[in-house]
C-alpha cells in the first residue's frame, strides 16, 4: 500500500513539473513577443507647443506646420510613432535620459552640440525677448546687466534660459523657472491667450519679465495691449534656427532612417512646401527659408 501511495505521489509531481514547464515556456514566449513588438516601434517623439508652428487646435489636437513636417519625416522613415506634447523641460530631459527619442523644435548651441544627434533644420523664428508690462517704466533699462535687478521667469532648459545664464543671470536669484505653459485663458475680447501662466505672473507682479517670442504675445487674441518687449535676446539679424534632433544614446539604425528621410524631403522640396503652404501673404517666408537648403547652426 505504501509503494502504491508513493507511486501516486511521484506521478502527481511529474504532472506538476510538466505544468510548470508548460507555463514557463508560455511566459517566455509572451515575453519575447512583447519585446519584439516593442522593437518594431523603437522611436518616441516629444515636443512642446510653440505658436504658430506647434499649436493645440480647437479640437485639442496637436498640429501646425512644424508638426506636419515632422509627421512627413516619420512617414518617409516608416515610423508609426505618436508625438507626445509636454512642457519643454520634461521633453528636454526625456530626450537626454532615454534612447531613441526625437525632439523638436530645438535650437542648436555650443552647450547642446554634443548632447544630441542633430537630424536637421525645421524652421527659423525670431529670438526670444524679455517681455513685461507697459505700465512699469522702471523695466526700461539701458542694458541687460541693469535688468538683473528684476525677476525674470523662463521655462527651464529653453534657449532663453540658457542664454540668460550665460549672461550672468543666477537661477533662483533673478532667474526663475516656469514648468508648464500649456494652459490658456479667455481674454476680454473673447480670444484665447495661450501663454496664460506668463500673463498671470506679470499681472500679479510675481515676475517682472517673462521670456518668449514677441510674435506669440503680439497676437490680438493674447490681449497684449499692456505688454512690451524690453530686451531682445540675441542678434536681430540672426534668426533662431530650430531643429529636429535625437537622443545621444539612440540606435544608429534609427538615427540613419530618420536622417535619410529628412534629407530626401529636404532635397525634393517637400519640407519647404509643407512649411510655406497656404501663405499668400508670405508671412512665413523667412521662417520657411530655413528648409530651402541646410541651415547653419546658431550659437548662444
Amino acid at each position: 500500500m505504501k509503494r502504491s501511495l508513493d507511486g501516486i505521489g511521484s506521478h502527481d509531481q511529474r504532472i506538476d513539473l510538466r505544468e510548470f514547464m508548460r507555463r514557463f515556456y508560455v511566459f517566455v514566449s509572451l515575453f519575447f513577443q512583447a519585446a519584439f513588438a516593442f522593437a518594431e516601434q523603437p522611436l518616441r517623439v516629444v515636443s512642446e507647443t510653440l505658436p504658430p508652428f506647434q499649436v493645440i487646435d480647437d479640437d485639442g489636437q496637436f498640429g501646425g506646420r512644424a508638426v506636419e513636417m515632422v509627421q512627413a519625416i516619420l512617414d518617409e522613415a516608416d515610423f508609426d510613432s505618436p508625438i507626445d506634447v509636454m512642457p519643454w523641460a520634461r521633453a528636454y530631459k526625456t530626450a537626454q535620459r532615454e534612447k531613441n527619442v526625437a525632439i523638436f523644435a530645438i535650437a542648436f548651441s555650443e552647450k547642446r552640440k554634443d548632447l544630441f544627434h542633430w537630424i536637421g533644420t525645421l524652421y527659423a523664428l525670431e529670438r526670444s525677448s524679455l517681455i513685461g508690462l507697459k505700465s512699469r517704466p522702471e523695466l526700461a533699462k539701458a542694458t541687460l546687466d541693469e535688468a538683473k535687478q528684476f525677476r525674470v521667469c523662463s521655462e527651464l532648459e529653453t534657449y532663453s534660459y540658457q542664454y540668460l545664464v550665460n549672461k550672468g543671470f543666477q537661477p533662483n536669484k533673478n532667474l526663475f523657472t516656469l514648468r508648464g505653459t500649456l494652459s490658456a485663458l479667455q481674454t476680454d475680447t473673447g480670444g484665447i491667450a495661450r501663454p496664460a501662466k506668463h500673463l498671470s505672473l506679470l499681472q500679479n507682479r510675481k515676475c517682472d519679465y517673462v521670456t518668449g517670442l514677441w510674435s506669440v504675445y503680439a497676437y490680438s487674441e493674447n490681449n497684449n495691449d499692456n505688454l512690451k518687449a524690453y530686451f531682445y535676446l540675441g542678434d536681430p539679424k540672426k534668426p533662431l534656427i530650430l531643429n529636429l534632433a535625437m537622443s545621444l544614446s539612440s540606435d544608429q539604425d534609427v538615427i540613419d532612417r530618420l536622417s535619410a528621410a529628412y534629407t530626401t524631403l529636404l532635397e525634393n522640396g517637400t519640407l519647404h512646401e509643407i512649411c510655406s503652404r497656404d501663405d499668400p501673404e508670405n508671412i512665413f517666408e523667412l521662417s520657411c527659408s530655413a528648409v530651402k537648403a541646410r541651415g547653419g547652426a546658431e550659437d548662444l
